[in-house]
Formats: C-alpha cells, sequence, structure tokens
C-alpha cells in the first residue's frame, strides 16, 4: 500500500496551498520599511518552477537565463552596469519558484526595481547563452551527484515522492539540458508570467511609492493569473528499503522518513515543535541526536525534521544518520524506536517548552535584515499566509498546546512505515 493509498497524500490534502495558486493575480506587490542600513531588496518571484516544468530542468534553465540579455542590454552590460553601482542582480530557478533579485543601496531603489523587471518582462534568451548556461547547470549536477550525501538523498527523494517532480534534482537531468533549446525557456517563461508574479520589496524605503512605482513597471501583465495545471501526487516507487551505490570510502548514509503535510496545514507548527524534540533543533539536542550521536556513538552527524521541503505539496519525515557500513542497522533500529516512542509515549512539559522557546528565539534573528524581509514578503504571498507578520507567528506557536503537540505526532508520524534509503560505498 502506498502512502497516497492511506490518504495521507491526495489532491484534496494540498487543496488549501493550490488555492493560494488559483486565486492569485497577475501582480501581488508587499512592501516594506527596514529601518538601519540604507539599502534596499527586491526579490521577483514567479510560481512556476520546476514544479510546474513540462520537462526536468526547464525551469533551472529558465531562471538562470534571465540575467543573460535583455532586449536593451547584452549580459556582460547588465552585469558592468550592476557592479558600477554596487548592486547585486542576479537570476535562479528553483523548485516552486524561479525569478529575480537585486540588492542595492537605498538610494538606487528605483533603479533596482526597473532593472529586476527589465530581466524579468524583457529577456530574450539569446541561443549562445542558453547553451552556455545549460552546461553550467549540467556541472552543477554533476558536481552534487559525486557527493554521496546528496546521491542518497537523490534516491530517498525519489522513493517518496515519484512520479511527482520533487523526486527528481531540480537541476533536471543531463539527458534534459542537453536536449533543451531556448524556445523551451521562452514556453516555460510565457506560462510563467500568466502564471502571476510576486514583487516582495523591502528596505529603507517609501513603502507607498515603492508600491506605486512597481505597479507601474508590471502594468503590462494580465489581471488575474492562470493557476498551472498541477503535477501527479506523490506515491512514491513502493520500495521500503533501497540501497544507493556512492563513491564514499567508509561512511554510510542512513535516510528514514515519509510524508506529511504542506505548508498550509493546520498542524504545521505543531509538527514544528515536535520536530525540534526529535532532532531539528541546534546543537545535539533532540532525542535522535542524543541517541545516535551522544549516548551509543554511532554518527558524527544525526539529526531529524517533520516538515522538510514542505510547500504547496507536503513536507516529509526525514532522520539523517551519518554513521558506518557496520553499524546502519543498529543506527536504523534506534532512529525507529525513538520515533515510535515520541508517538507513543509523547512529549514532556519541558521538552515542548524548550522546543518554543528555541523557535521563539530563533524568529526575530531571520527578521533582521532587508533581504529577509523581502523572502518573507514573497513567501507570505505565494502561500497566501501572513508569514510576514511576528504577531501571527508568534500565536501560532503559542497556542500549540502539549496534547495537541503529541495528537499532531499521531496523526502524521507512523514508525511503521517509514521508508529506507541508504547510501553504501560502492
Amino acid at each position: 500500500m502506498t502512502v497516497a493509498d492511506r490518504g495521507i497524500v491526495t489532491n484534496e490534502s494540498v487543496g488549501k496551498a493550490a488555492d493560494a495558486l488559483g486565486t492569485r493575480t497577475g501582480l501581488t506587490v508587499r512592501a516594506r520599511r527596514v529601518e538601519g542600513a540604507p539599502v534596499v531588496a527586491v526579490r521577483i518571484w514567479i510560481p512556476s518552477g520546476a514544479r510546474a516544468e513540462t520537462a526536468p530542468g526547464h525551469a533551472m534553465l529558465t531562471g538562470r537565463m534571465l540575467a543573460e540579455g535583455t532586449r536593451g542590454r547584452d549580459f556582460r552590460r547588465i552585469a558592468e552596469e550592476a557592479e558600477n553601482l554596487g548592486m547585486n542582480l542576479t537570476s535562479f530557478g528553483g523548485f516552486e519558484v524561479y525569478g529575480v533579485t537585486a540588492d542595492a543601496l537605498a538610494r538606487d531603489w528605483e533603479r533596482a526595481l526597473e532593472w529586476a523587471a527589465e530581466l524579468t518582462l524583457e529577456s530574450t534568451f539569446p541561443a549562445d547563452r542558453a547553451a552556455f548556461v545549460a552546461r553550467q547547470i549540467e556541472a552543477d549536477l554533476e558536481s552534487m551527484g559525486d557527493q554521496p550525501e546528496v546521491r542518497t538523498a537523490w534516491g530517498f527523494l525519489e522513493q517518496l515522492y515519484a512520479p511527482h517532480p520533487r523526486a527528481r534534482p531540480v537541476q533536471g537531468t543531463v539527458e534534459s539540458l542537453r536536449a533543451a533549446c531556448p524556445a523551451d525557456t521562452v514556453a516555460h517563461h510565457t506560462r510563467g508570467l500568466a502564471s502571476g508574479v510576486l514583487v516582495g520589496i523591502a528596505g529603507a524605503i517609501d513603502e507607498d511609492a515603492v508600491r506605486k512605482r512597481a505597479e507601474e513597471l508590471f502594468s503590462s501583465l494580465p489581471k488575474s493569473a492562470v493557476p498551472n495545471a498541477e503535477p501527479p501526487a506523490p506515491s512514491g516507487t513502493g520500495e521500503r528499503h533501497r540501497e544507493v551505490a556512492t563513491s564514499a570510502e567508509d561512511q554510510a548514509h542512513l535516510y528514514m522518513g515519509h510524508l506529511t503535510v504542506p505548508r498550509g496545514h493546520a498542524d504545521y507548527e505543531a509538527l514544528e515543535l515536535v520536530a525540534v524534540v526529535l532532532g531539528s533543533g541546534a546543537g545535539l539536542t533532540g532525542r535522535i541526536p542524543a541517541r545516535i550521536r551522544e549516548r551509543e556513538g554511532l554518527a558524527y552527524t544525526a539529526y531529524a525534521q517533520t516538515i522538510a521541503g514542505s510547500g504547496f505539496d507536503p513536507g516529509r519525515l526525514v532522520a539523517y544518520v551519518g554513521t558506518s557500513p557496520d553499524t546502519v542497522a543498529q543506527a536504523e533500529r534506534g532512529v525507529v524506536e525513538e520515533i515510535a516512542r515520541l508517538v507513543d509515549g509523547g512529549v514532556t512539559e519541558d521538552e515542548l517548552e524548550e522546543a518554543r522557546a528555541y523557535l521563539l528565539g530563533r524568529d526575530p534573528f531571520q527578521r533582521e535584515t532587508a533581504r529577509q524581509w523581502a523572502e518573507l514578503l514573497t513567501e507570505a504571498a505565494l502561500y497566501g499566509l501572513p508569514i510576514d507578520d511576528p504577531a501571527w507567528r508568534l500565536e501560532r506557536l503559542r497556542a500549540v498546546d502539549r496534547s495537541a503537540a503529541e495528537a499532531a505526532a499521531r496523526r502524521h508520524l507512523r514508525p511503521a512505515d517509514l521508508l529506507v534509503t541508504v547510501g553504501l560505498p560502492e
């Protein structure tokens, strides 16, 4: 029986998150004044990343190509003129979004916003640069594939998410990159712009002036967005245990877990607290690292998470242990027992309050800079959640009591259903 068959992952279970895409306008602009350094951060997010691509790697290639030439400037001039102002102007591709980032002095906020809009709306995707960027991505992909931990992680994602796009590297495949052409990036970007554009601007700015200018620059966009087609729901490969051959000499990489909930799920914060109890916090705290690393001495690295990668699609419970090939079975048994102990026995009041204190204490440090605020603004727009509101975050975390945390753990953590991927030396 697959995860989907058990009713954990269905189109209905991610409907709340999908609604954020389906009801989005053609342009969403968020601006916030941030006191401190005289800088501005601009983020342009297009919600058509690898999750919405028609072939592996097209979203990454499209995103990276946005900075490679526009109707008015080639890539050299773009780079030189940004450097002359001390501006960091780049483009990127990701799983849920791709787009443009600009970090500049506050006095240059209008230029930064104009150039970010130029890259977004006027890119020409020149063929010679497309071939060059595709080779760069291919090299990145091959370099990452040489890393034993990454290769094993890719196998784990496939085991959990196939045939969903999350099952493959966001860079795509060597074959798909070599087969891609500029027309593919043009087509992807055309669909992307139709799906809506999210603009987040933060820094030493006049919010109203910045918002007004952004709306002027992107006024050519349609008033309403066309939602992307939903990808196939993740069901997994059907394997309970898989091995991945790696180039490691004497190291095993153990991944264990299953799918849990999307970002908009009501149990998200409860599971976030449970994750800290299990081992997602700082240092050696958490039941899994305390047992596997400290008491049993089986690993140099051990951690756990309950909502890893959570977004429009379900995140995952994942426990990772870097151990010896000879002690993989012992480490695996310890992880299962610790998760089962939490599900069956619950958490203590001290554990819950320490987890809450950790998350609440960390939160202000994620809201300090213009860059951080720009990311929060666009993330909030992406998911249709007030993630950028500190009071909302505080309320959500404080609302989780012990019984709520334990109930969420029982609903979403299933020790008997843990899937295992282990990377072993060839």
